[in-house]
């Protein structure tokens, strides 16, 4: 019997933890996690106790493919061997080399969701040129040459940026912008989320596709033949933040656009699931309509409180 893989997002093993829940082993399913549970846990104060709830209920690594470039393949494989501790470690010792980089556009991310927070922001051309310079120290390459390419590209993201605030970041202005200054968006609901807000926008984005729009198929695919599934996830979960469904003031605060990538990583990953479970109703309605309108088959579900959770072969949706 094929077991279903039922992904997990991070709140729930914070259930288990706090005993709201339980999360028992079954024949039928097999638990999963990310390197996004990573991310997530190397945030915490006490990571030793989600890796040992993983181990504890037997949770498997699911893994993007990568190509010999580097490049998103398309195809996501279950890590059957090695304990969650084990992949945790190898995790934090292959990303501690550039630990600065992790989250070095948030800070653009926070003010076009509407952030106040304008030093970071400013400071984003420097900070991308001095890890630039650290991630090529080490490598063969024409460092003058590095140094000339960040003299002139520094100063236009400058002057981008500069722009970009004589513009303001009101979102209030943005949706508005969008055609949608009564938050109809905020309030859609049931069948074809997406096929909905896209109607109410479509009239002010001329010449661009449903698809383009939400970032399923962006005009630079940065080299990609075909844009990855898990990217085009992430990329419309950031469009959902700006046009405002299902949207939360987090997006907006610095500290905490950590967990809103997280949250869009988590909705990418379970696209290669069974289901993905979650106490996040928010998280859950914006997986549901990302799933529905791109034919994914995974099943969102919403764990209610005070409840013991065991998926069996015939689980289904909230």
């Amino acid at each position: 019997m094929d077991r279903k893989l039922i992904y997990l997002d991070q709140n729930i093993i914070g259930l288990h933890i706090d005993g709201e829940l339980t999360l028992s082993t079954h024949p039928g399913h097999c638990w999963v996690y990310s390197k996004e549970h990573f991310a997530e846990i190397r945030r915490s104060t006490n990571p030793d106790q989600f890796l040992s709830v993983l181990d504890e209920i037997g949770a498997k690594m699911l893994e993007l493919q990568l190509d010999a470039d580097w490049r998103i393949t398309g195809v996501a494989n279950l890590i059957e061997n090695g304990t969650p501790a084990e992949h945790y470690e190898a995790y934090i010792e292959a990303t501690s080399s550039a630990p600065a980089c992790d989250g070095l556009f948030e800070p653009l991310l926070a003010w076009v969701n509407g952030g106040r927070d304008e030093g970071p922001f400013r400071q984003l051309p420097e900070r991308l040129a001095e890890q630039v310079l650290m991630l090529t120290r080490d490598l063969p390459l024409d460092h003058g040459a590095v140094a000339d390419a960040l003299d002139v590209v520094v100063p236009e993201f400058t002057d981008t940026i500069k722009k970009m605030m004589s513009h303001g970041n009101d979102i209030t202005k943005t949706r508005k912008a969008l055609a949608d200054g009564k938050g109809t968006i905020g309030s859609v609901s049931g069948e074809g989320e997406l096929q909905q807000i896209w109607r109410v926008i479509e009239p002010v984005c001329a010449g661009v596709t449903c698809d383009q729009f939400f970032g399923f198929d962006p005009i630079d695919r940065q080299g990609y033949e075909n844009w990855p599934l898990y990217l085009g996830i992430v990329s419309c979960c950031a469009v959902m933040d700006i046009v405002g469904f299902q949207a939360e003031q987090k997006c907006r605060k610095l500290d905490k656009i950590s967990n809103v990538r997280s949250d869009a990583g988590h909705i990418a990953m379970g696209a290669y699931c069974s289901a993905i479970l979650s106490g996040d109703g928010r998280l859950i309605r914006r997986a549901r309509a990302i799933y529905q309108y791109k034919g994914i088959g995974t099943a969102p579900l919403l764990f209610a409180a005070n409840k013991s959770m065991q998926p069996t072969a015939n689980a289904s949706a909230d």
